[in-house]
């Protein structure tokens, strides 16, 4: 007892899509999720919780065209506030996800990276040109596990285990937080993907601001981001499909980015007589 349960990995064959971002042939059946557990033998489905909706209202995406560009006193703190608030909400839907879907706990190999995924806290960057965690950059990928082997035991306290084996209960005691973080770090490949999509959907905001704004025009620009984050958001994990939330977490996005806007920029509403 103690030692971490090898559990079997899922057949990833039929999947074409890699860590670099290749392309993806899209999962069927979005709105039910497959669960196969290797302790007991059962295979089931479940019916993913509904996504919460976003506000109605469509984004003001043309505030966008005020965004500053590259060497500019503002570029860094800008850009760095849009993506911790997009890696929050990430984060924070996650977690959403993994306690309305306890049966995930009965396959440690894939509760583990998305319990380390939720635990670390989102890049803060330094003045640099990076905003997230990169995968090819060991230094920001050490400071990534870090950060989670700081908040796991936390979060393993929180689990709701009662109903669970002795078997499942056991991976998931707060004392075993380091090993499951060394675990996490020694089997990459699920926490890979999802800290690269979103490298990805940053590139695509910084893509969008500077490059395809003044090249393609406003609208233009605007259906490639929608593209961009629909595709990664549909790659960020092979247990769950967060298409859905594409447009609130471009709201969110936008949002950071009004928050950091300088005040001169918004042009006051004359008073009524």
């Amino acid at each position: 007892m103690g030692e971490l349960i090898m559990m079997p990995v899922r057949n990833m064959a039929a999947n074409d899509e890699n860590v670099a971002g290749q392309p993806q042939t899209p999962a069927t059946g979005n709105k039910i999720i497959e669960i196969r557990s290797a302790a007991v033998g059962t295979s089931a489905t479940l019916d993913a919780q509904p996504l919460a909706t976003a506000d109605a209202s469509p984004v003001d995406f043309s505030v966008w065209k005020l965004a500053p560009k590259e060497r500019t006193p503002e570029y860094f703190p800008t850009y760095s506030t849009v993506s911790k608030a997009m890696q929050t909400a990430m984060r924070g839907w996650v977690r959403e996800w993994f306690t309305a879907n306890p049966e995930v706990l009965l396959r440690p190999h894939t509760a583990y990276p998305i319990l380390v995924y939720q635990c670390t806290h989102p890049f803060s960057g330094r003045p640099t040109n990076m905003f997230t965690y990169d995968i090819q950059q060991t230094e920001a990928l050490n400071r990534a596990f870090a950060s989670a082997a700081h908040r796991l035991g936390r979060e393993l306290k929180t689990l709701d285990t009662k109903k669970c084996s002795w078997f499942t209960r056991e991976h998931y005691f707060a004392y075993r937080s380091k090993e499951v973080v060394k675990y996490v770090a020694k089997n990459r490949r699920a926490i890979y993907k999802m800290l690269n999509v979103e490298t990805v959907l940053m590139d695509s905001i910084l893509k969008f601001a500077i490059i395809d704004i003044p090249k393609l025009g406003l609208e233009e620009a605007v259906t490639l981001l929608r593209r961009a984050f629909t595709t990664q958001l549909r790659r960020f994990s092979d247990e769950f499909d967060m298409t859905d939330r594409a447009e609130a977490l471009l709201r969110i996005a936008t949002d950071a980015l009004l928050s950091k806007l300088p005040t001169e920029n918004v042009v006051a509403l004359p008073l009524a007589a």
